[in-house]
């Protein structure tokens, strides 16, 4: 599996790792064989992933798109809120930031064997 994103993408969160460190937010794609295409992003509140029912509501409005999340700077605890049934198969964004330069930005799935577990992805087109 492998992640692919998209122009606009990859322009938002340079923009946003300008403006603010503390973003999260949704990732907007589909997925096509084993790769993960993000076309855009609709950065929200640091609640992510927040409730499920509001996740719903969301992917009923982006049309069934809403393939993950993204954070920056994300601690432990945070990454832990995503690991649940619900969420297996999501795609998840860490990002690294760093305001002089592109962020840092290292993909995962959620996945479950035994246990919940985040496993980490290769990212094309990061530049």
């Amino acid at each position: 599996m492998d992640v692919y994103l998209s122009q606009e993408t990859r322009q938002s969160l340079h923009a946003l790792n300008l403006m603010s460190s503390k973003s999260s937010g949704y990732l907007i794609g589909h997925m096509r064989g084993n790769r993960f295409f993000i076309e855009k992003i609709f950065p929200c509140s640091n609640n992510i992933p927040g409730s499920i029912e509001k996740h719903i509501q969301l992917n009923k409005i982006f049309e069934d798109k809403l393939i993950g999340f993204f954070s920056f700077d994300v601690d432990d605890k945070k990454k832990k809120t995503l690991l649940a049934p619900f969420f297996t198969g999501k795609l998840f964004l860490e990002i690294k930031s760093d305001r002089q330069k592109t962020p840092s930005i290292i993909p995962y799935v959620i996945e479950y064997e035994n246990e919940f577990f985040l496993k980490e992805l290769k990212c094309l087109k990061l530049n």
